[in-house]
């Protein structure tokens, strides 16, 4: 029954002049078919509607006492403050029938009737919208020193006033003594009660915000503790929020990863060594459509939860990472081409990184680069590294460095030993001994490493007499190649020798030279000295064996009087 009146009421208050009236007999009928029975659920709302219909009938009263005001009164400040009354309730009463039409609705009645087009864009107004919540977020965090800061200049102000009319106190105090008009007198004596009265006031205020400035200097905390009330404050509010956002954005992130990974693990059109452009273009779409659909997700949780000031803050930072984009949008775009095989670098091809040459073994967000030579073949770097650089076609046959893990060199300083570690910053070597010395990379390759692990030949130049020039072109060579034969057998050097070759190589100023060619299999690398030292006193045993005489250096004075 109380439900059928109130809707009566209400509807009453949208017709006033309508055939309701004087129809409170069928109203029992009328809220039935209208309402039908009462459910639990529009009870708040039945509740709501009373509220608004009460509110209504008091405005409607009270409209009704100010009009008849209006109507006796002959005042023209009685009758511009009571219209002014009258156009506040009047709207007050409007915007309550507006809002009991949106209760009995359930929508806005009044939504359809705005116009989009007659508002102007105000960028300036739509920005200070977005962030005030972030700001006043700011302001809530740092209410208490900008307080404190206030009150100190309240105290400063008050101080100077005080003082300025306490001099004025005692000018005025000097000049009544001396003045014998009585009427300035009188005036002075009133100047000196309202200066008495506001030094009074600037005194009580003065007090009062002393007294505020030491409450919150008692309550002052720690920088350590107010951090941690800030944290705890926000982690309370704002925390559980965030958290979500965040997980909801990861979550997405590794889910759409991990189909990436099961994608390329069995689709028959990722199983070819090179991917076609389709292919490319297709996984350029999916991580774009993956971090579109991660920030979407963090974007909805952190809507859901009403939390505006971190989805303004979110959105702003939207707003920056698309302006970032702005700026940098042809590298962005020299990216795009390198993801679809299109740029300078290419998958599958020979391209020199920091002085190494490597293969690109795959072009991605993160890409790897393989070079089997190295202690560690695979290193994986952003595609942005990749800007600038250039590949191309290679042969299979191309080395890939000039030496592997423990083969023996000699560089171009003299430095010979074995390496027994290469990294794509530095390698490393030991020398005969045992000592180690270490090569930036770039270092290593400038000193023209000589690889000598694969073969080798030694040259060693020995000079005999004039006095065997008969001999010195064949008979001798052939001899001494004969000896030295005998001799590496007999060291065990022989199993290591290719070939050995005595050529008679130039007469010289003093001697016949002769040069013995050695060439050594790589396993014989280690020896490469002792073999150099061994061959030339292989030489001199030959001369001995055979009385063959070495000559040593002449050299010839002439007098210049002669």
């Amino acid at each position: 029954m109380k439900k059928t009146v109130l809707l009566i009421c209400c509807i009453a208050l949208f017709c006033p002049n309508g055939v309701l009236y004087g129809q409170t007999g069928d109203a029992d009928k009328t809220g039935e078919a209208a309402g039908g029975p009462m459910n639990e659920d529009d009870a708040p709302t039945l509740m709501t509607l009373y509220s608004i219909a009460e509110t209504m009938k008091e405005l409607k009263d009270r409209i009704g006492e100010l009009e008849q005001a209006l109507r006796r009164t002959r005042s023209e400040e009685e009758k511009t403050a009571i219209e002014e009354e009258l156009a506040r309730l009047n709207a007050r009463y409007k915007s309550m029938t507006i809002d009991l039409g949106r209760v009995i609705a359930g929508v806005d009645l009044e939504q359809g009737r705005h116009d989009p087009s007659a508002d102007e864009f105000n960028w300036h107004e739509e920005l200070r919208e977005l962030l005030w919540p972030v700001i006043q977020e700011l302001k809530n965090m740092t209410a208490r020193p900008r307080e404190i800061e206030r009150l100190r200049s309240e105290l400063l102000y008050y101080e100077r006033s005080i003082e300025a009319v306490r001099n004025a106190l005692a000018n005025v105090a000097r000049y009544i003594g001396q003045i014998e008009d009585q009427e300035l007198m009188q005036r002075l004596e009133a100047l000196k009660k309202d200066w008495q009265a506001r030094e009074h006031q600037l005194t009580s205020q003065r007090d009062v915000a002393q007294y505020k400035l030491e409450e919150m200097r008692r309550q002052k905390t720690s920088v350590v503790t107010s951090a941690q009330n800030i944290v705890r404050s926000f982690f309370r509010s704002r925390g559980r929020n965030f958290a979500l956002a965040l997980l909801a954005f990861l979550g997405v992130l590794l889910v759409f990863r991990l189909v990436h990974r099961i994608i390329y693990r069995y689709s028959p059109f990722h199983r070819p060594k090179r991917r076609n452009f389709y292919v490319r273009l297709g996984d350029v779409i999916y991580h774009f459509t993956t971090f579109l659909a991660a920030g979407t997700a963090m974007l909805l949780v952190l809507y859901g939860s009403g939390d505006w000031v971190l989805l303004s803050l979110f959105i702003v930072f939207l707003l920056g990472l698309l302006w970032t984009a702005r700026q940098g949008l042809v590298r962005f775009w020299e990216q795009i081409k390198l993801l679809l095989n299109l740029g300078t670098v290419r998958e599958d091809e020979r391209m020199v990184y920091n002085g190494i040459p490597w293969r690109v073994a795959s072009l991605n967000v993160y890409s790897h680069l393989e070079n089997p030579e190295m202690d560690s073949p695979r290193i994986r770097l952003p595609l942005g590294a990749f800007i600038g650089l250039n590949s191309r076609p290679y042969h299979e046959h191309e080395p890939w460095f000039p030496c592997r893990l423990h083969d023996w060199v000699i560089l171009s300083d003299g430095t010979f030993g074995h390496v027994v570690s290469q990294s794509p910053e530095m390698v490393q070597m030991v020398l005969l001994g045992g000592s180690r010395k270490t090569y930036p990379v770039q270092g290593f390759l400038d000193l023209a490493p000589e690889n000598i692990s694969t073969g080798f030949r030694i040259r060693s130049a020995f000079g005999i007499d004039y006095d065997h020039q008969a001999e010195s072109t064949r008979q001798i060579p052939e001899t001494m190649r004969k000896v030295i034969l005998e001799k590496l057998e007999e060291e065990k050097y022989e199993q290591y020798l290719i070939s050995l070759k005595v050529e008679f190589k130039s007469a010289g100023a003093s001697s016949l030279d002769l040069e013995v060619l050695a060439d050594f299999t790589g396993d014989a690398s280690q020896y490469h000295n002792r073999l150099e030292r061994a061959l030339q006193r292989y030489c001199v045993e030959a001369c001995n064996l055979h009385g063959w005489v070495i000559p040593f250096t002449q050299l010839t004075l002439h007098n210049a009087g002669e």
